[in-house]
This record gives C-alpha cells, structure tokens and sequence, in this order.
C-alpha cells in the first residue's frame, strides 16, 4: 500500500515537473506557452483566484470555502480550498490539508489534476473529475463523521416535568481548557444544570460551559445531559443550532457573560431552551 501511495507521488511530480508553469504580471505559461490569466480578486471582505483562458473568457475560480459545523452551525467551520464556478458544472475540492493559496499553486494543481496544460483547459478531464464522488479532506471528513455520532442524541431530554422552569445552576471553578470551537487554550468553567429543589428532590437536565481567550471572544455553550452542544451565547446573539435560530438582544433574557453574572447567563440561556422544547 505504501509502496502504491509513493509511486503515485512520483508520477504526479514527474507530470508536473515534465509540464513547465509559470505565471508572469497573471499571464499563465505552461511549456513556454500562454494558456490563461490568473488574478486574484477581492470583494465582500474574501478573496478568490479567477482563472481565464488567453481571450480572457472564465474558466474556474479557487478560494477558501467553509464547511459549517453540523453541530455548531455557524459558530465553527472547517476550512478547505477549491475549484468552482465558470466552465465547472460542479466544485472540484482540493483534498490537501493547510494548502495555501497563490497564483502559481493555483495553476500548478490545476495542472496536477490535468485540469490546465499546454494547450489549455481540459474541459473532458473536468467532466471526468466531476463524475467522481466529492470528498473533503479526509480530517474535515473524520470530523464531520464524529458529528453525526454525537448529534444521534441532541433530541435526548431525561424524563421530568418539561415546562418546569424551577432550576438551579451549579458551577466549578475557573481552568484552562479546548475551547468548544477549536484546538486554542482557553479559560473554562464547567456548570451543570439541575431541575428541582437544591435541598430536596432534583434532577441533572443539561451542562453549561463558559469560555474566554479563543479569537472569537467570550462564549457560553448549553449541552444537554448526553453533553450534545444545543446553544451558544456571544456578543449578545443567542444561537440555537437544532433550528439554527439566531436571536439578537431584544429576543431573549440572557445578560453579560463576564463575572459573577455567568451563573446567571446559563441559567437564563437554559430557561428559554426549556421554553423553547429545546432542552
């Protein structure tokens, strides 16, 4: 098997470096010939790689696109680079982790794949790549496929009265943590969410988390009792990610995040999931 996945990389370098690229001022020259313009373009705050042949007519885009979480919705994404649009019917992804972005590495998987070469754009070969099932990259793919496992029970609710608001929120102390969204250190605080009377009869129904210190700023997250994230609280907007749900601040009860008022957050944050069915 290794001896397969190695003689597959020698060939695809022998092809590339048999093809000569060079991208000169955009002009695109594979064996000393013109084939194409390549120019990054930015608008909407992103930016992409707009492919052309020599009459300057489109023929394929390249950016980094974003995966949405199938858990978190819009709070956490997984980004992957590919080809789009123009003469692609369909995205061709490249399955590469971490791979960069510039005008010649651009063309030079275009021509990895058989996309682009001395003569031009391969229009069978795209049709070809096409036919072939999609794929992310394989680490977004594991990722994706742990998702889907733990969203089986993000429906669990343990047997209670539903509608009862009377609950009453436990925390632990403040430590340092993964943050929910991704692999940064950050500060964290464990709550867990109980339904009933603190002296008497009572009921574990969800957990809480806070986090501070990842570039998206300070996060509060409702689980339920299966720990299945079902809420995030940031910068005023509560999201709930079952019904993707995005309420601003006149929709909903939550305060501040910050100091001894965190407590009270998740406990507001779990009242209205409650009325929402939700947890």
């Amino acid at each position: 098997m290794q001896k397969s996945i190695l003689l597959i990389v020698c060939l695809l370098s022998i092809s590339l470096s048999a093809q000569k690229v060079k991208v000169k001022k955009s002009e695109v020259y594979i064996d000393n010939t013109k084939v194409a313009y390549i120019e990054k373009i930015k608008e909407n705050g992103s930016a992409y790689y707009q492919v052309s042949n020599n009459d300057k007519t489109p023929l394929f885009k390249t950016q980094e696109l974003q995966q949405k979480s199938l858990i978190y919705a819009s709070d956490k994404t997984f980004p992957y680079r590919a080809l789009y649009g123009d003469k692609l019917k369909d995205t061709i992804v490249i399955a590469k982790k971490n791979y960069w972005l510039s005008e010649k590495r651009v063309i030079e998987y275009a021509v990895e794949i058989g996309l682009l070469n001395s003569i031009g754009f391969d229009e069978s070969k795209a049709e070809e790549i096409l036919s072939k099932p999609a794929s992310f990259p394989l680490w977004i793919s594991e990722n994706l496929e742990k998702e889907k496992k733990l969203l089986k029970d993000r429906e669990f609710k343990v047997d209670r009265s539903f509608d009862d608001t009377n609950i009453y929120v436990e925390s632990n102390a403040l430590k340092k943590g993964i943050s929910q969204l991704n692999k940064s250190m950050v500060d964290k605080k464990d709550f867990d969410i109980y339904q009933g009377d603190p002296n008497g009869e009572h009921i574990l129904i969800g957990h809480g988390i806070y986090e501070n210190g990842t570039v998206k700023g300070e996060y509060l997250f409702i689980l339920n009792s299966k720990k299945v994230p079902l809420a995030s609280y940031s910068g005023a907007v509560f999201k709930i990610y079952g019904t993707n749900q995005e309420l601003s601040a006149l929709d909903h009860d939550v305060d501040t995040l910050s100091g001894t008022k965190t407590d009270n957050s998740i406990k507001a944050m779990a009242i209205e999931l409650i009325r929402r069915g939700v947890l």
